[in-house]
């Protein structure tokens, strides 16, 4: 029940938003006993009830809040429970007696126990019956051969106009008729089932049924259901619903509505799942699924101003999220199509939750060329380690992305080890760089630096979490880790190689060729990289075939001859000693390499 106590919390802090339209925001807070959809009709009254204009809604125009039943808002196709306003056209039109005499009764109770005029101008225009002939009339509908719509799941939502300045406009933005049905809804209710709601604590009448459509994307899915008192039966644990939870009706349409309200304006989803992270009290907060924002726009050149930088960030938002602020996160998923599963669920205190983001970037970082230090998303970590390369881009199975995207936002909000399985990905993808490729040079440049950046992240952090190592992210000469050493190797038999090359030149080098086969068996394939480096240092100037040679030697002279290993598959950390090399190629003023 921590979820749905946490979300009439956050209601409750934001109630006054409820009917409301804020800028920015995708969707408004629902009140109670309402809810949200997309009309397909509109039509405008005056205020006796006379047919003015109708007009097709465009399918990209806002959703509006209309007013529910307990009944009617967990309503299936075969089932007759109208809206007490605004519905499908198939329970406006006289021809489907039950439809249109449950909904008439219905709206005609409420208006007879309410004092807006609103509805008596649309009861009045609903008994005339003309609605069909009015839509045909302004070519909003078309009729079939026995003169019914064609299509009668169409919503009609209603404006009235002539009742003055404050009372005349839409139904939906009129805060005294939503409140009105709300009044109404309670007294027709308050005897109803009443008992302990395990939600709020109090004593109120109970509801079985259950908002849906609190994840667009699953717009029939719910997170409470009670419908199984046939099959399974409750798999044997209960004979009713209520021996399971009791959920009070006010709890469930407050809960239900503040979580549509909060996946609609902050949910991210990848692709079937969804992620929320959310403070109760309306407090903005830092994105779980991507770097900490920085305060700074100059990129980190070194550790020093990068960690200064995300200070700064951390210090920013300690400011404005007080240390004992609440952070709720949560996953949605449907396993089917009636049923909405959280597969993730945590609540932290704000400064917990912002240094768990904070060791995350500290410790899950690495140089990207130009742009400076820099820690990869955790989209990219994971499209990168799972995907296959489509369209010049890594492309994951849409199964996979959700279920490892919520393993990895687990890990750095839980503050787990990082898993192995997703550095292996990125280490065996990661040296086999020919793989990528795409129509233009520069892409395909951009392609493998974006790979070889994010798994040289990854590896640091795997090895802090893992072995409490904390790798440099510059050339570390001193360094005689055997796969280091042949990682630098590597970049060397690279550079040389394409020293020789112009600028149309873009063959892929022999290194890069064998980086593969090099990782797996590093001695035996470096002999022969350095046979044909031989080719390549004839073709370079002086000094800077000296300055190739004296770093070739530098690196071997590390190397043990006796050591039986070295032959042996390489670390992951080989791709460390690769990027840092070539890096430091790239730093290497001419001066110290040319004659």
């Amino acid at each position: 029940m921590g979820l749905l106590q946490k979300a009439v919390e956050t209601y409750d802090a934001m109630a006054y938003r409820a009917g409301q339209i804020y800028e920015g925001e995708k969707e408004p807070l629902a009140p109670i006993s309402h809810t949200l959809i997309q009309p397909n009709i509109e039509i405008t009254l005056d205020q006796n009830g006379n047919f003015l204009s109708a007009r097709t809604v465009g399918a990209k125009e806002a959703k509006i809040i209309i007013p529910v039943t307990e009944s009617s808002v967990g309503r299936t196709s075969t089932s007759i429970r109208p809206h007490p306003l605004c519905d499908q056209l198939g329970y406006l039109v006289s021809y489907n007696t039950n439809k249109y005499t449950s909904y008439v009764n219905q709206l005609e109770t409420w208006a007879n126990n309410s004092a807006n005029a609103k509805l008596q101008s649309i009861l009045h225009y609903i008994q005339s019956n003309t609605i069909l002939t009015d839509l045909v009339q302004s070519k909003v509908i078309q009729t079939d051969a026995a003169g019914n719509p064609q299509n009668e799941k169409l919503v009609v939502c209603w404006i009235v106009n002539g009742l003055g300045q404050e009372q005349s406009g839409p139904c939906w933005t009129d805060p005294k008729l939503m409140q009105s049905f709300i009044n109404y809804h309670s007294a027709q209710n308050a005897n109803k089932n009443v008992d302990t709601c395990m939600v709020s604590g109090q004593t109120e009448p109970l509801t079985e049924q259950h908002i849906k459509g609190i994840v667009a994307k699953h717009g029939n899915a719910k997170l409470i259901s009670n419908n199984d008192d046939k099959n399974f039966t409750y798999l044997g644990r209960f004979t009713t619903a209520e021996q399971a939870a009791t959920v009070g009706y006010t709890a469930s349409q407050k809960a239900h509505n503040a979580l549509r309200w909060l996946v609609s304006n902050q949910g991210v989803t990848f692709e079937k799942r969804t992620f929320l992270c959310w403070n109760p009290q309306g407090i903005k907060l830092p994105p779980i699924h991507g770097p900490m924002a920085r305060k700074s726009s100059q990129r980190a050149a070194d550790p020093t101003q990068y960690r200064q930088q995300l200070w700064d960030t951390l210090t920013g938002w300690k400011h404005d999220l007080p240390e004992q602020a609440e952070v709720i996160l949560a996953a949605f998923d449907a396993a089917t199509k009636g049923r909405l599963s959280v597969t993730y669920y945590n609540e932290l205190q704000a400064s917990d939750f912002l240094d768990r983001l904070y060791f995350w970037e500290d410790t899950c970082k690495w140089p990207k060329g130009p742009f400076g230090i820099q820690s990869p998303t955790l989209f990219q970590i994971i499209t990168m380690a799972f995907g296959t390369l489509k369209n010049e881009k890594f492309e994951p199975d849409s199964r996979v992305l959700s279920q490892q995207m919520q393993r990895i936002i687990s890990c750095r909000i839980d503050c787990t080890a990082f898993p192995l399985d997703i550095v292996q990905n990125l280490v065996e993808k990661a040296s086999n760089l020919q793989i990528c490729t795409a129509k233009k040079p520069e892409d395909t440049q951009k392609l493998r630096e974006n790979l070889l950046f994010t798994a040289c992240a990854v590896i640091r952090k795997y090895h802090f979490d893992h072995f409490k190592e904390d790798w440099d992210m510059a050339l570390d000469k001193n360094c005689n880790d055997r796969s280091y050493l042949f990682g630098r190797l590597l970049a060397v038999a690279e550079a040389v190689e394409n020293s020789t090359y112009s600028k149309e030149n873009t063959r892929e080098t022999n290194a890069l060729k064998m980086q593969k086969a090099f990782s797996l068996r590093p001695m035996a394939v470096w002999r022969t990289l350095e046979e044909r480096l031989e080719l390549y240092y004839k073709q370079l100037k002086p000094g800077l075939q000296q300055y190739y040679r004296r770093t070739v030697q530098e690196i071997v002279d590390k190397l043990e001859p006796s050591d039986k290993g070295l032959n042996q598959k390489l670390d992951d950390i080989y791709l460390l000693g690769y990027y840092h090399q070539r890096a430091y190629r790239k730093e290497k003023p001419k001066a110290d390499t040319e004659e």
